[in-house]
C-alpha cells in the first residue's frame, strides 16, 4: 500500500505539463556578476491570496557580498530565496540580476549559476562523491571534490568513514551536521555566482555550527565575486556578516551591521536578547 501511494505521487508529477518558463529560452549573460536587486517587490502564495508573504520589499545586494537575511517565523525570508529561485514570480514589482529582469532570464542558465542549501538536506543512498557531485554540470576532477569537501569542512569526516569517499551514505551512519556539510560541498563544488544558505544551522549541533560558520568566513575571503545569502534563526551565525537584513511581515524592518543593529535597540536587538535569555 505504501509503494501504490507513492507511485500515484510519481504518476501525477509525470502527467503535469511543463511550465513556461522551462520552455521558453531566456537570456543568457556573458558573465553573471550576481548583483541582486528587489525593485517594489510584493507577493502572495496562491493558497493564500488575501495575505501577503512579502509586501513592497526594496533591496539591493551587491556582488561580493555577504548578506544575512534574518527574521520571526512567517517574515518573509525564505519568500525572497523562492522568487530569486524563480519557484514563484513576483505578484508585483520585479527582480534584477545585474540590472536585467530576472524573468527575462534563462531559468536553467540562472540555476546553474546558484549554489542552494536547504534546511533538510538531501543525499541519496550512494557514495559520498555521487552525492557531492550531484547536479555539478562542468567537469570536475577527484582532486575538485577533495577541495569542496575541505571548504565545506566535511574532508576531516570523510576520511574517517569505513571506506572514505567511497562510502555508502546511510541515514543512520551521519549526523545531521556531516549530510549539511556534504550538501554546502555539493553546492560550493558548482562554483556558483550565488551561494545560498537557508537556514543552514536550524538543526546543528554546536560543533557543526561552528563549522558552517567557518564556510562562511571563508566564502568571505575568497576573493572570486560571488554575492552570498544567509537566511538563519541562530542569529550568532551570521553576526560577521557584510549586511544584515531584518524581515517583519514581509517588510524590510531593519539593515545594516551587528554591531550597529544592536546599538539601534529595534527587532534584531530583541531577537538577539531573546535568544541570549534561552541559553541563559
Amino acid at each position: 500500500m505504501q509503494s501504490t501511494g507513492a507511485s500515484e505521487k510519481v504518476f501525477q508529477m509525470m502527467d503535469l505539463s511543463p511550465t513556461k518558463q522551462s520552455l521558453v529560452e531566456g537570456l543568457k549573460l556573458p558573465k553573471l556578476m550576481g548583483q541582486i536587486e528587489f525593485a517594489n517587490v510584493s507577493f502572495y502564495y496562491p493558497s493564500r491570496n488575501m495575505v501577503h508573504a512579502i509586501r513592497e520589499v526594496n533591496l539591493l545586494l551587491h556582488p561580493k557580498e555577504v548578506v544575512a537575511i534574518v527574521g520571526l517565523s512567517g517574515s518573509g525570508k525564505s519568500t525572497l530565496v523562492n522568487l530569486l529561485l524563480r519557484l514563484y514570480e513576483p505578484t508585483d514589482g520585479q527582480i534584477l540580476m545585474d540590472g536585467f529582469p530576472l524573468r527575462d532570464l534563462d531559468v536553467k542558465w540562472l540555476r546553474e549559476r546558484i549554489g542552494f542549501v536547504g534546511q533538510e538536506p538531501r543525499l541519496f543512498r550512494k557514495d559520498i562523491v555521487s552525492n557531492i557531485t550531484y547536479g555539478c554540470t562542468r567537469k570536475i576532477t577527484h582532486d575538485d571534490v577533495i577541495w569542496a569537501a575541505k571548504q565545506a569542512f566535511a574532508h576531516d569526516f570523510i576520511l574517517s568513514l569505513p571506506n572514505g569517499y567511497n562510502t555508502l551514505v546511510d541515514n543512520a551512519l551521519l549526523s545531521g551536521g556531516q549530510k549539511q556539510r556534504i550538501a554546502i560541498a555539493r553546492a560550493i563544488l558548482k562554483d556558483p555566482d550565488i551561494l545560498i544558505l537557508d537556514e543552514a544551522t536550524s538543526a546543528l549541533d554546536a560543533e557543526s555550527e561552528h563549522y558552517v560558520k567557518e564556510v562562511i568566513h571563508a566564502v568571505q575571503d575568497d576573493v572570486k565575486s560571488r554575492t552570498v545569502i544567509v537566511i538563519a534563526h541562530r542569529l550568532s551565525t551570521i553576526r560577521g556578516a557584510d549586511r544584515i537584513i531584518v524581515m517583519d511581515g514581509g517588510r524590510v524592518a531593519e539593515m545594516g551591521g551587528h554591531s550597529d543593529l544592536i546599538h539601534k535597540d529595534g527587532l534584531y536587538a530583541r531577537l538577539i536578547k531573546r535568544q541570549m535569555d534561552a541559553f541563559a
